[in-house]
């Protein structure tokens, strides 16, 4: 009587365990949103940009304005 009911309480541990759903699989989302560059204002000040053409530098000050560019 013991074994028998061991057997089937293997068996129904045994069915439950195998029968249970598998969450593994995730997706991920990616979204992907522009993003505007903001325009450089015409204030006083040092500005410094890097992009694929080169490379700017600009300082001004009041009336004096200094630009370097790096191509």
């Amino acid at each position: 009587m013991k074994n028998v009911i061991f057997i089937l309480t293997s068996f129904a541990i045994l069915v439950g365990v195998s029968c249970r759903e598998e969450k593994t699989k995730t997706e991920k989302i990616i979204i992907e949103k522009q993003v505007e560059t903001p325009k450089p204002e015409n204030s006083d000040g040092t500005s410094f940009s890097i992009d694929k053409e080169g490379v700017e530098f600009s300082n001004k000050k009041g009336d004096k304005k200094t630009e370097i560019n790096i191509n």
